[in-house]
């Protein structure tokens, strides 16, 4: 594996995703029982998490026992999260979440162009 150059203090390398950001993920799984996480990128680099969660009626109030998962499991899934969100320089990635666990990942990504008439998107 090469070595990674240093960003300045404060800003992450193009395409990293934090350990804390990575467990935070993991660890909101299985506490939503449908909705997506989506990671935003600009300029290659991670800016912000959102979560969205929907709450059904048939599943209020909710009280449910997480779901139990392996940490293989997680350190799989952690594996395709970082490669799909790697060099995503501008748009996100949506991790779909149905019964509190990753079911799919959806990746977006924007293509700016200059020089056009009115000067990027």
């Amino acid at each position: 594996m090469g070595k990674m150059a240093m960003e300045p203090a404060g800003r992450l390398a193009p395409g990293e995703i934090p350990d804390a950001v990575m467990a935070y993920i993991l660890r909101s799984l299985p506490e939503i029982r449908y909705g997506e996480l989506i990671l935003v990128a600009q300029d290659e680099r991670l800016v912000q998490v959102e979560r969205q969660e929907k709450l059904r009626l048939a599943d209020w109030p909710p009280c449910r026992a997480a779901a139990l998962r392996t940490a293989a499991r997680g350190d799989c899934l952690a594996r395709h999260i970082r490669q799909s969100f790697a060099h995503l320089a501008y748009g996100q990635l949506e991790i779909i979440v149905r019964a509190g666990a990753a079911v799919q990942l959806e990746r977006t990504e924007r293509q700016r162009f200059t020089g056009l008439d009115g000067e990027g998107i």
